[in-house]
Formats: C-alpha cells, structure tokens, sequence
C-alpha cells in the first residue's frame, strides 16, 4: 500500500513537471527600459540663470536637449516651451513658444525677463519645455530663471581656488587651475556670468597670453583657467604671485564692498633645477 502510495505521489510530480516549461515561455520578459518615454532624456538649462530686473529686460537663453538613453539625439521633435507665472515673453513677444530639435537634439530660444515695475520683490520663474511623444505619453521638464529686482536681498558667494597652491618651476612651465565658483548663498549655481581674472603681481600668465581676462561660468557656476608659471631661469628666488577673481554682479557699488563681490589668493612659485 505504502508503494502504491509512493508511485501515485512521483507520478504526479511528473505530470506537474511536464506542464512547466509551457507556463515559463508564457510569461513574457520585462522592457529592459519600461515605457518607451523613460529610454528619453530631456534636459533644459538656461544660460545665464540669472536676470536683473531694471528699465529694461535682460534676455537668457534657453535651450531644450532632446536625446535618447545612449545620447543619441533626437531632431525634427517639436518642443513647446512655457514660462511660469506670466512674467516677461519668448522672443516674438509671446509666453508660450515651439521649437523644433536640430540635428544634435537641441532646440533653443530666448527668453525676455521683465523690467523692475512688473516686480514688487525678486522673483524665481520656471521655464518649462514640453516634448510629445508615442500615443498620450508627453515628456516634461523645466528650469529656473531668479529674477533680481532688490540687489539687497541677494545673498551671493563668490570663492577662489587654485589647483595647485605651489608651483615647481624648473625649465618647463608650470600651470595650475585656477577656479573662480560662483553661487547662490544656498549654493545653487549662477550661470552664464562672466569671472574677471587678474594678475595682480608676480610673473607668469594666463593661459590665453593675458594677465588681465575673464571666463564665463559653466552649468555648475564655475569658472575655469589656467595659470601658467614662470621657468627657473624668469625668477632669480621663491616668490609669491597674487590673482584677483571678481564676478559680474550688475551692481558693484565702490561706496559699498558688501556688493562688491571679489577674492584674492596666492600661489608660491619655488625656484628649482632641472
């Protein structure tokens, strides 16, 4: 009886076995990517992030990117870009504006803030792009534009680096990075401003053949150059050269240093052999 038993139980088995490769080949593999608008990646900016509000609008630029997940881009898409609230236009004087994506997936136009009477206190505006894709799906995104209108309530900070603070000078020039980082006291970035860089003494250049430049900050709110040294034979003893960094504010006051925004920094040059 146990072996009747035993046999009806593997026999069983057998048959709920045989049934399961079928099951498997019907459940079907996940998207590696779900739905098709998640493999799309769109990414907005404008350049600079920051707009004074005076007697007259200052103008951004704003750019849409378009691509796939492998950084394929993506052109002839229309994006349709909107300003939120209604303060200041799109070129053509409009708040809501199409582009169509080029060939590197970009679509890009500018943007009017609004003048100082169209503001009671600063102001962040939003920029949103939107891009339709396959059926209902609809890809969204959007960045902010600070509009200034009271100088005085604009926390900004402005720091100073140089990478590295001590330089070997032998018979070939020696460089460091010099970054000028310029940012929101909340440590967002200000983009699209230009940082002036001086030499204020000492030998040596900036990488353009200037003592005396400026660099535009990037997406970060960095701006970047290089300092080139002098050779062993250009200083006759270790010496110290001086760089002022002094960003674009709009409003530097002489009778007030509060807003006049700048850095100095020293980077020691020590006299050595080949």
């Amino acid at each position: 009886m146990k072996n009747k038993r035993n046999i009806i139980i593997v026999f069983s088995l057998a048959l709920i076995l045989s049934f399961l490769p079928s099951c498997r080949n019907a459940v079907e593999e996940p998207a590696p990517f779900g739905p098709s608008s998640l493999s799309i990646l769109l990414h907005t900016s404008a350049n600079p992030n920051v707009l004074f509000a005076g007697s007259t609008p200052e103008v951004t630029t704003i750019t849409a990117s378009l691509k796939k997940f492998d950084g394929t881009p993506l052109s002839n898409i229309s994006i349709h870009f909107e300003v939120t609230p209604n303060l200041g236009h799109f070129e053509g004087n409009l708040s809501v504006k199409t582009k169509t994506t080029d060939s590197s997936g970009l679509a890009s136009l500018s943007y009017y803030g609004p003048t100082a009477q169209d503001l009671t206190a600063n102001q962040t505006l939003y920029i949103y792009a939107y891009a339709g894709w396959e059926g209902k799906e609809i890809i969204a995104e959007l960045t902010p534009v600070y509009i200034v209108r009271d100088k005085y309530d604009l926390d900004l900070v402005f720091e100073l680096m140089a990478d590295p603070n001590v330089l070997w000078c032998t018979s070939e020039r020696p460089e460091s990075v010099i970054l000028g980082i310029f940012t929101f006291e909340d440590g967002i970035p200000v983009v699209g401003r230009k940082v002036f860089f001086t030499i204020l003494s000492g030998p040596g250049e900036f990488s353009d053949g200037k003592t005396k430049t400026y660099v535009v900050t990037d997406e970060e709110g960095v701006a970047t150059i290089t300092y080139i040294g002098p050779t062993n034979d250009e200083i006759d003893y270790d010496q110290f050269v001086t760089i002022r960094g002094q960003p674009e504010t709009y409003w530097a006051d002489p009778d007030n240093n509060k807003y006049y925004l700048h850095k100095e920094m020293e980077i020691r040059l020590i006299k050595g052999t080949d």
